[in-house]
Parts: structure tokens; sequence; C-alpha cells
């Protein structure tokens, strides 16, 4: 699988975490916690299409496009880490997460989630949403054809949730917009092996607003993954 173009940063030894960003977002939002889990872990983080260092595509970049970078990277990861990658998303990167262990569960050992809902079955609800979108973009620099890897098309994702069996840890922000924390309460509920962290006094980046309480739940939740 190719990742040619993008950009994407690799460090340290270990059992392999791969991040991924949300929309808007690059791969250096997750530098505390890089720093945090480098000295031990094999910690790899990328810039989404269109965002960052990764430049903007040829054509329309859609979720399937996506998918196909983010599985050359756990790929990669894979080789060397020396075994299934866990999964640590943002808000669309976190979709793109559970999306992408829907097709490749036998690479995921564990998901660690942040501020990330399952999509919509209501098209008045998408279409808000995807509004919402085209104006995150304009006001973010993202180029339009990369719009569409954040587009919600189909309730792919939210009607297959119980078919996950990895691992989730799902954080969300207390002060974040209720359509975030009501998002991640459903994943969280729906996903068999789901449980759901609160963190006081962040909103929509928890990991940017308490980047120490993340850190400190994704050790928690790693330790359940990898038992020493």
């Amino acid at each position: 699988m190719s990742t040619a173009g993008l950009h994407i940063e690799a460090q340290g030894s270990g059992p392999a975490v791969v991040f991924t960003h949300g929309f808007g977002r690059t791969g250096d939002t997750w530098a505390p916690l890089v720093e945090a889990l480098a000295g031990d872990h094999h910690v790899v983080t990328w810039d989404l299409r269109g965002h960052g260092r990764s430049p903007a595509p040829s054509g329309t970049y859609t979720r399937e496009d996506a998918l196909a970078d983010l599985a050359g990277i756990v790929d990669r990861a894979m080789g060397e880490g020396g075994g299934p990658v866990l999964l640590v998303g943002h808000s669309l990167g976190g979709y793109l997460a559970l999306a992408y262990t829907l097709g490749h569960p036998e690479t995921v050992r564990g998901l660690a989630l942040l501020s990330t809902g399952p999509g919509f079955r209501n098209p008045d609800s998408m279409e808000k949403f995807n509004r919402g979108i085209a104006k995150i973009g304009a006001a973010g620099g993202v180029p339009e054809n990369a719009w569409e890897v954040a587009t919600h098309r189909d309730s792919m994702v939210i009607d297959r949730l119980a078919e996950i069996a990895s691992p989730l840890l799902m954080m969300c922000g207390a002060e974040d917009l209720p359509m975030y924390t009501t998002g991640a309460k459903v994943v969280a509920e729906r996903v068999a092996d789901g449980r759901l962290l609160e963190i006081a006094g962040a909103a929509h980046e928890p990991h940017l607003d308490r980047p120490d309480d993340v850190i400190a739940a994704l050790r928690s939740h790693e330790a359940l993954l990898v038992p020493d």
C-alpha cells in the first residue's frame, strides 16, 4: 500500500501507536503525547492529504482514500512495532480509526479516541454537519478537494459499531459541544469493550486542553492491552 506524498513522522521503539489528527489540524497537535510515549513505544504521526506538510491530492480526497493511506501507515508501523497497533484519533481521525478497524480488525490491538462521533443516520443532521465542514475547511485553508474526507455520505460506521471487538477508550471534553459528547457516548456504549472518560476542563481538543490527563488515560488503557 502506497503512502507516497504523505508527511509521516515516526520515532521510538516498542508497541506501535498510530495517531490521526482531526479535520483542519496536523500531526503536530499530538506533540505532548508523542513525547510522553516515544520512550517505550514506536509512535507514528501523519498529516492527512491537504493538511500540514502533506500536499493536496490530485483529485477529490475521499474517506476511502484516507483509509487506504491509514492502511499503508499501519502496515509500516506493524513492521516496526512487531504486531497490531493502538490507533489514537481525534474527531475526524477517530472516525477514520473506527472505519479502518471495521475493515482491518486483525491489525488493531486497541482504540483510544478523542471527541469522536460515529456519523449520522438522519439526513438533515448529516447535511447540517457537512455545511459546517465546508466552513471549517475554508476558514482553515484546507484545499477544497480535501473537504470530502470529512464529509458524511452514509451511516456505515454508526450502523456497524457493534462489530468492533478491539478494546476502546473514548475520551471527550466535558465542555465540548453536545454533538460530540453525545457521539462519544454512543460509540462507547455500542462497542462491546468500550468505556467513556469525560475530561473536566477540556473542550473539543482534550489532548491540547488537558494533555497530562489524556496521557495518563492512554497509559492506563495501554496497560490493559500490553500487560507487564
